[in-house]
């Protein structure tokens, strides 16, 4: 079941991307960088209230090791069930916010290469 899904997702960006190479570069350009400002705006904001979140999570239950930042994915199992919910929902909402900025990112090169060739 997973193989299939992996398939529809790549035929369903191979799509997208089809489609985007319809667009004019000028409009492209404006959609990939507006996309990647909302990408920005969501992730970064969520990412540090992640951190913030985690960081009080361990804290209040004396779990915070040295060095927590540098895998802080890694500590999620050590999250009291408490604040599992709320330390994780901003990671994804984080996550969400990289892959629009990528996504954005990726629209801005397609429209450069676009107006290049």
């Amino acid at each position: 079941m997973a193989e299939l899904v992996l398939v529809l997702a790549i035929c369903a960006a191979l799509g997208a991307l089809a489609g985007l190479w319809m667009l004019a570069p000028t409009t492209l350009l404006l959609a990939g960088f507006w996309t990647t400002v909302a990408g920005l705006a969501l992730g970064v904001p969520a990412g540090a209230l992640y951190h913030w979140e985690l960081h009080r999570a361990l804290t209040s239950c004396s779990r915070l090791p040295a060095r927590w930042w540098i895998a802080p994915t890694s500590l999620h199992g050590l999250l009291p069930l408490d604040r599992r919910v709320r330390v994780l929902g901003c990671c994804y909402a984080g996550a969400a916010g990289f892959v629009v900025t990528v996504l954005g990112c990726i629209g801005v090169a397609l429209a450069v290469w676009r107006g290049i060739a």
